[in-house]
């Protein structure tokens, strides 16, 4: 065994005998190469986080004559990450210089470390690697539900969600008034209800709202997606009392119907029917009279 070699290299091998006599002459070279040593592993960083995924991405550009070499190669990846028993787990093995781990839990720290395997053999891993997930936005809301009140009012109400891994949510209502075309944030707080008053006649409104998430760990508000938008428009007082009188003078009358109310097309049509049973009667008679005679 010939020791001390550089790896990779190509060597002449010659033969020679040698007794008491002397030495005999040299034999026809012998060439022989020794192999090269396994890859050394890529650079591994973190190109995108998000709540629930990390996209990890190693190796240089396929530009550099270096990373053209080892994909001629053949040079395939194994990325492991550590589990909860701090043990490590291949989760990739293959020639690709990304990969995307899914299914992780927000603002998580996970550790990471890749080996670079050619035909050379298995490569060293890597030093290991921590990237973190980022928190989540809350989700959208439901469009928000919209009720009149006396005096011009409305009342708006919308669902709620709990805290989010401790971190308090609040909630931005905005309105949309008329043929305005940008909404005006009318609330911001924890509560699920707002009154608003002074509302004008005539007038489309267009409520949205969305939640907030307070990091307390950072300061920061992560803001969720709007909700769509509910519309609404004051109906007229006068027209509503009116009914409510028709119906509550109905209903001392005795009537069984559904609340008491009857609308005015159902009061027409009996109107009707009176009339032309009083015009059968009346004819019936005078007919009678006349064949009487």
């Amino acid at each position: 065994m010939v020791a001390g070699l550089q790896p990779d290299s190509q060597y002449s091998v010659f033969i020679q005998a040698v007794n008491a006599i002397g030495s005999g002459p040299l034999s026809a070279p012998l060439l022989a190469s020794t192999r090269p040593l396994p890859p050394a592993p890529p650079p591994l960083e973190c190109s995108a986080a998000g709540p629930q995924s990390l996209k990890l991405k190693w190796g240089e550009n396929a530009s550099n004559t270096h990373t053209r070499a080892l994909l001629a190669d053949d040079v395939v990846y194994t990325l492991q990450m550590e589990d909860k028993n701090h043990r490590f787990v291949a989760i990739y093995r293959g020639p690709s210089h990304t990969y995307k781990v899914q299914r992780l839990t927000e603002s998580s720290s996970y550790v990471f470390r890749i080996q670079a395997v050619s035909h050379a053999g298995e490569g060293p891993f890597s030093d290991t690697h921590t990237f973190c997930t980022t928190k989540s936005v809350p989700p959208a809301l439901k469009a928000p539900r919209v009720h009149q009140l006396e005096g011009n009012a409305c009342e708006v109400t919308w669902e709620t969600i709990a805290p989010m891994r401790g971190d308090p949510v609040s909630y931005v209502l905005q309105v949309l008034v008329g043929r305005e075309s940008e909404y005006k944030q009318l609330f911001k707080g924890e509560e699920g209800t707002f009154h608003i008053s002074g509302l004008q006649g005539n007038t489309d409104y267009r409520f949205r709202v969305g939640a907030c998430r307070r990091c307390q760990d950072t300061c920061q508000e992560l803001s969720g997606p709007l909700s769509p938008s509910s519309s609404f428009a004051l109906r007229r007082q006068e027209a509503a009392s009116s009914g409510e009188l028709c119906g509550g003078a109905d209903a001392a009358r005795g009537g069984a119907g559904a609340g008491g109310l009857i609308s005015s097309d159902e009061r027409f049509a009996a109107l009707i029917v009176c009339v032309f049973a009083g015009l059968s009667i009346l004819i019936a008679c005078l007919l009678q009279h006349f064949f009487m005679k």
